[in-house]
């Protein structure tokens, strides 16, 4: 009966399972796109010449969608300086009507990143073979290939972390290293030129992060809330994952059942592990010195670091 059970659950899934767009070490082939800031036609993969590359291709645009393709933008521009390029492609059957809207979404997402109309049509470039069953298919690619593919039914901000992971891995490396000198030298130069690319990385970050700020609006609407601060200079990147799980400890609005529910999926996450464990008690800390949260929740996050820190 087991076997059987598991036999069904296997198939369902292959079943659910989507495929969309040109799967790993597939070619990423040139297209071309109406490129709506510039109002001009190009083909931005070919442009590339196989520089890494984030390719987004928007099926069906929902607010979830936009706040991934935001989070992606963001770090899109982050990445920048280590060579990553970065399209978003709306797929459209009504070319006129997506050239007269897509601006104002440009706006209301502040989208960075260029933003093209695929002049194929809804299907998108024939030779992707793109799925219009799923929200967003997007691509991670380098060398003309791609590295990742990720064809998502229902797109939200949670989807971030696994493809900006993907990101990471094909722009490991990518900083060089000089030829020829002394093994310690070349080691030296590269750490360097390491910091100097973490260093704009966070400078890109907080650029921005001041922008989505400034442009945040004011009076009745919903403010922006607060994030939890940067680690110290040095220090190794926090843990992402839990890093947005602490967010729901800091929003103003959380209620006690919110608080309760971020603490459990928490300390199931960090059970265990002493590391994510320190990094928690560290940044519970720094926000309790900023204050932020409502009073439920510093209450929750000061019997946080109280018990965790021991």
């Amino acid at each position: 009966m087991t076997l059987m059970l598991a036999a069904l659950l296997a198939t369902q899934a292959a079943t659910d399972e989507k495929f969309s767009g040109p799967q790993k070490g597939e070619k990423t082939a040139g297209f071309v796109v109406f490129d709506v800031g510039s109002r001009k036609e190009l083909d931005f993969v070919g442009e590339g010449k196989g520089a890494p590359t984030l390719l987004v291709f928007i099926h069906e645009l929902t607010r979830p969608a936009a706040a991934l393709m935001r989070a992606l933008d963001d770090y899109g521009q982050v990445k920048q300086v280590r060579g990553l390029r970065s399209l978003f492609v709306s797929l459209s059957e009504d070319r006129d009507g997506a050239e007269r809207k897509l601006p104002q979404v440009v706006k209301s997402i502040n989208l960075k990143s260029p933003l093209g109309i695929s002049v194929d049509g809804k299907e998108g470039p024939g030779a992707y073979g793109l799925n219009r069953e799923v929200g967003l298919t997007i691509l991670v690619a380098k060398g003309d290939k791609v590295h990742a593919n990720f064809a998502i039914l229902s797109p939200n901000e949670t989807d971030a972390p696994r493809i900006k992971a993907a990101i990471d891995e094909v722009l490991a490396g990518g900083t060089g290293e000089p030829t020829g000198g002394p093994e310690e030298l070349r080691a030296e130069v590269s750490r360097l030129r390491e910091e100097n690319l973490k260093l704009k990385e966070e400078l890109a970050a907080l650029r921005i992060q001041a922008a989505r700020a400034a442009a945040a609006p004011a009076g009745g609407r919903r403010m922006m809330e607060p994030q939890p601060p940067p680690p110290p200079a040095g220090a190794p990147p926090r843990d992402e994952r839990l890093v947005n799980q602490c967010r729901r400890l800091i929003q103003r609005g959380a209620t006690d059942a919110d608080l309760e529910a971020a603490v459990k999926d928490i300390e199931a996450y960090i059970e265990g592990k002493d590391e994510l464990r320190k990094q928690y008690v560290e940044i519970l800390g720094k926000v309790l010195e900023l204050k932020y949260g409502n009073e439920a929740g510093q209450a929750v996050m000061r019997k946080q670091v109280e018990k965790h820190s021991k």
